[in-house]
């Protein structure tokens, strides 16, 4: 009679080796850390964040103001610079926290320089040509439809080829977030330069105020 309590295959007739051990901790933290470069561009990107949401948190009501719009100069006064202020305020506050977190990242040495490392530099700086363009067009298209366009053109760049997983909220999205901040808060969004985009921008803006406002 054969002995299977030692030395046979474990059950599935697949036996147990060391090469079936799936990799150590160590080794999964290596495999995603950020490489010594994106690390550093991290510190960069995370830095300018919270130079820029602090410098728009601060000029707010300038820039609402130079927009038509009365509003106050105190942080605590509640005006329509009011919310704009807090979401930069809290950004700010979390580019600092990310910063903080990349610098002690890049001091720990953590991660290793990766043959991909260009090609993600290139997908990333396509990505910030789309978010600058975005930046360029929305005075001379406008909000609604500057937005529309950015979103479609990030999308399709990350893979999402179904138009149906996107184009409602690209369409539905930005319209209504014009209609809160011009109608509810009182902060003017672009509006197109393109005479005809504007006309049915304000004919749009028109029927949901009939709707909602009474």
């Amino acid at each position: 009679m054969t002995d299977t309590t030692q030395g046979g295959p474990p059950e599935g007739g697949v036996p147990a080796d060391a090469s079936t051990v799936g990799p150590s901790a160590a080794e999964i933290e290596s495999a995603v850390a950020f490489s010594p470069l994106m690390a550093r561009v991290d510190v960069a990107v995370a830095a300018l964040l919270a130079l820029v949401a602090a410098t728009i948190t601060v000029a707010m009501p300038m820039l609402i103001a130079s927009g038509g719009i009365d509003t106050e100069r105190d942080f605590s006064t509640l005006s329509p610079a009011l919310i704009p202020r807090l979401a930069f305020g809290l950004l700010t506050v979390l580019a600092i926290v990310a910063l903080m977190a990349a610098v002690r990242t890049v001091r720990s040495g953590v991660g290793r320089p990766r043959a991909a490392e260009v090609g993600r530099m290139q997908r990333a700086a396509i990505a910030a040509l789309i978010a600058i363009a975005y930046a360029a067009s929305v005075t001379w298209l406008g909000y609604i439809l500057s937005t529309m366009l950015m979103t479609v053109a990030m999308a399709y760049y990350l893979g999402l080829r179904n138009p149906l997983t996107f184009i409602p909220g690209v369409i539905v999205v930005p319209v209504a977030i014009r209609f809160v901040f011009e109608r509810l808060l009182l902060i003017s969004l672009p509006r197109s330069s393109i005479e005809g985009i504007g006309l049915v921008e304000d004919a749009v803006l028109r029927f949901l105020t009939r709707i909602f406002i009474p």
